[in-house]
């Protein structure tokens, strides 16, 4: 390791001849992160005009604020851009796109590179010489009120610092250079929040379950060494009660058994575990990996042409979770024509990124020996098997949606036309779309809704608004019987509505016959599903067997009927 010269703000700002800062002068006591963008570009351009030789590495918390920078850079030096190479790197920007970081640049020119906290230790760039530091990153945090992740600009550790000092010194002497006062640094922790603390623990609890039943969440995870907030771990359980994998009394419930062996997001197991019952295994099997793995080649440069592959591969399903399945079935085809350019012009042609197929590959395989463990198919190979029982009804689309958005539940949307600006403008051909904790927007409203209700997977939190990334809409009477939750019927012997207890996102209208028919055939359909995870599949009774499956003929039927036909 070369020795670092480091500088403060004060020292910064005596040099570009500011001796005061704005931000500073009125916030100096708060512990809000806000980045003068004009600041740390004039900085950038009084480096590379008084500083040594070599690279410039500045770490931003985010794409915006890279962008920001990068765009002020290339307007400032203008006619002179051929003498810079301005470089950013992102997460979401594919690395065959951000070779050139680590490639030297001609003699007179100078390499800036614009980063996120992913250049502190994920990448080394050997000919860096200075390092502008923000002294912030985006880190998740888990909302315990909205229920969403939100990604926060917030101060970096002592640590991170440390770390983003040290990228100037690699391979040579350099110079760190800290946006912020030695005042400052004083009060950052000594490392970052663990991410126990500030991540959802409803896997965590799981698992505590597993191992040790007999003491409560919070006892459990109180033992840790960073133990977690009493109220999120709480919060978590609440969650495990309302999807059925805990009872009142914080046991696994038989749901929870099985779903416990399956490694990940105890909604996603539950989805897993239902389309084992509902026979749509393989599909759900290949959404949940790609809800691990995003397969497409997604970055903040090219989302509005992955959201078109998106919306070509989801055809009029009006699901992004069936375009899922759809690109992987197609990859797969490819594949098995062993035919390198039509492999390539796949990929390209729908924006797809082949380690990210390969590794959703190996996630599919891990699940069906997690299912197999949990004895709901004969064999792991079962599971991928078009003509085996667990996928009767994989090709039923609205099947298949409704059977997530079970898993998912209570990540639910309503929709409705027409909606108020901010400016009091009322906009009819516009949409709001509203969950059980509020507002939420979509990142991509779909073109055609076919359906008055969505499911979802997560939202995030972001400069103000709840997003929704990926989505289906979903058959209303999907949502009305396979959702566990209870529901109320209000009948006057001639009309009657149908709704959920826990929330008014779904009310639907009938005759008083059709509605009490499908109240009862809700019934049959939860008796069936705990009658399956009472028993080893293969060891259903074949007369059992024989009712589930008119059951599931019914079902699919049923949701093959136009969302419209009951009023709401």
């Amino acid at each position: 390791m070369y020795p670092v010269k480091e500088y403060y703000l004060e020292e910064i700002l005596a040099k570009l001849g500011r001796h005061r800062h704005r931000h500073y002068e009125v916030k100096q006591s708060d512990d809000e992160c806000v980045l003068d963008l004009e600041l740390i570009t004039d900085l950038v351009l009084q480096i590379d005009a008084h500083g040594e030789p070599g690279g410039v590495l500045c770490f931003l918390p985010g794409w915006q604020e890279i962008k920001g920078v990068q765009q002020r850079l290339l307007e400032t030096l203008g006619s002179q851009n051929s003498r810079y190479l301005v470089l950013p790197v992102h997460s979401n920007i594919p690395m065959m796109d951000q070779q050139n970081i680590f490639q030297r640049p001609p003699p007179g020119v100078r390499k800036i590179v614009l980063a996120t906290n992913i250049a502190e230790t994920s990448i080394t760039i050997n000919d860096i010489v200075h390092v502008v530091d923000s002294g912030t990153h985006k880190e998740e945090r888990y909302d315990l009120k909205t229920k969403v992740s939100c990604l926060e600009t917030v101060w970096v550790s002592k640590s991170n610092v440390v770390q983003r000092r040290g990228r100037a010194g690699r391979c040579q002497s350099g110079f760190a250079y800290h946006l912020f006062p030695r005042s400052r640094l004083d009060k950052m922790p000594t490392f970052q929040v663990p991410e126990i603390l500030r991540t959802p623990l409803e896997n965590l609890v799981v698992q505590a379950k597993i191992h040790m039943p007999e003491k409560t969440a919070v006892e459990f995870l109180s033992k840790a060494l960073d133990s977690p907030d009493i109220k999120a771990v709480d919060e978590a359980v609440i969650l495990l009660q309302e999807i059925g994998v805990l009872d009142q009394r914080e046991a696994l419930t038989t749901l929870g058994k099985r779903l416990a062996q399956i490694s990940t997001d105890p909604r996603l197991a539950k989805a897993i575990v239902l389309a084992s019952i509902y026979r749509c295994l393989h599909p759900l099997l290949v959404i949940v990996s790609c809800l691990t793995r995003d397969p497409f080649s997604s970055s903040l440069q090219n989302r509005a042409e992955v959201d078109k592959a998106k919306a070509v591969l989801s055809r009029e399903s009006g699901s992004d979770h069936l375009a899922f399945v759809r690109a992987v079935a197609g990859w797969e085809e490819v594949l098995r024509r062993r035919d390198s350019r039509a492999r390539d012009n796949y990929l390209q042609d729908y924006f797809l990124y082949a380690p990210s197929l390969r590794f959703i590959n190996g996630l599919v395989k891990q699940f069906s020996e997690n299912i197999y463990e949990t004895f709901l198919v004969s064999a792991p190979a079962d599971c991928t098997m078009p003509s085996a029982a667990c996928n009767q009804y994989s090709e039923e689309e609205e099947l298949v949606k409704g059977v997530l958005m079970a898993g998912l539940y209570p990540n639910l949307i309503q929709v409705r036309q027409g909606k108020v600006t901010r400016q009091g403008k009322f906009k009819p051909n516009s949409y709001s779309y509203r969950t059980k904790a509020g507002t939420v927007l979509l990142h991509k409203e779909a073109s055609k809704l076919y359906s008055r209700w969505l499911t979802y997977f997560m939202a995030v939190k972001s400069n103000g608004g709840v997003f929704v990334r990926d989505s289906s809409q979903v058959h209303p009477l999907a949502v009305l019987l396979l959702t566990d939750t209870d529901i109320h019927v209000r009948d006057d012997g001639w009309r009657a509505t149908v709704s959920l207890t826990d929330s008014d996102l779904l009310v639907l209208e009938g005759d008083s016959y059709t509605i009490r028919l499908l109240r009862d055939f809700r019934v049959s359909l939860s008796k069936m599903v705990e009658t399956c995870l009472c028993y080893e599949m293969s060891a259903i009774p074949g007369d059992l067997h024989h009712q589930h499956s008119q059951l599931l003929d019914i079902l699919v039927d049923l949701l093959k009927g136009p969302p419209g036909s009951f009023g709401a």
